[in-house]
């Protein structure tokens, strides 16, 4: 059975009618060809096959992604949700142009997750990636430190950083998480912290590039490198 706003975009958007076929994702990511039976406030359909999917990383990756202004966030939840990242959280540090109140930056997690879900259907993923609340500098410094205590890799990208390149770091067991700074960039104690906190800092070549830039380039080379890109 559908709901919300799935009915309007079956019947309004793409105008489907009974006996139409769909995939439909279930909440655990398994995939099913349905055939359409009945509209109304809801859609029913029978299952008629359940799919084979592989379309999810076989690595567990999120990004860590400082705050940037406009639509620049809005383009980098959506093309991050395209590349395969499980997970978004958003940061502000010192050197952050954006500043959200708490009810703001709530509409604005609730317009990412938005923006995330039309990205998942687009891209056929077969989950839905999570949009975590908007951490300040110490939140963001905690969750390094406790992912780093469970063995995954967290990765820093630093303009500062002139030697240890992705070329040379070793693949993950799973869980690979990285960070990318806000327009501003990162100061050097930030920087600092992190690495304290167990964050590996890298460099992802030699020229400077913007925040809604660095990230996807960061995901599009782990999905080549360990992942299923390529």
């Amino acid at each position: 059975m559908i709901s919300g706003e799935d009915v309007h975009h079956l019947t309004r958007v793409l105008r489907l009618r009974v006996g139409d076929t769909i995939e439909v994702v279930d909440p655990e990511g398994q995939v099913y060809r349905v055939r359409l039976q009945e509209f109304g406030e809801e859609v029913c359909g029978l299952i008629e096959e359940e799919l084979d999917y592989a379309q999810e990383s076989p690595l567990d990756i999120t990004l860590f992604q400082g705050l940037a202004k406009g639509d620049k966030m809005d383009y980098v939840i959506q093309k991050a949700v395209e590349l395969g990242v499980k997970e978004i959280i958003p940061f502000t540090s010192r050197f952050t142009v954006v500043k959200l109140e708490e009810k703001k930056a709530k509409t604005r997690q609730a317009r990412w997750e938005r923006i995330a879900l039309e990205a998942a259907k687009q891209s056929k993923r077969t989950r839905l990636p999570v949009i975590g609340d908007l951490h300040d500098f110490s939140q963001l410094t905690a969750s390094v430190q406790e992912r780093s205590k469970q063995n995954n890799l967290v990765l820093l990208a630093y303009e500062g950083e002139k030697v240890r390149g992705m070329r040379s770091l070793e693949k993950p067991t799973r869980a690979v998480s990285v960070i990318v700074g806000p327009e501003g960039g990162f100061a050097q104690e930030e920087v600092d912290a992190l690495a304290m906190a167990g964050a590996t800092v890298c460099t992802l070549g030699p020229r400077i590039l913007r925040t809604e830039t660095a990230g996807l380039v960061f995901l599009s080379i782990i999905g080549y490198k360990w992942g299923d890109l390529g």
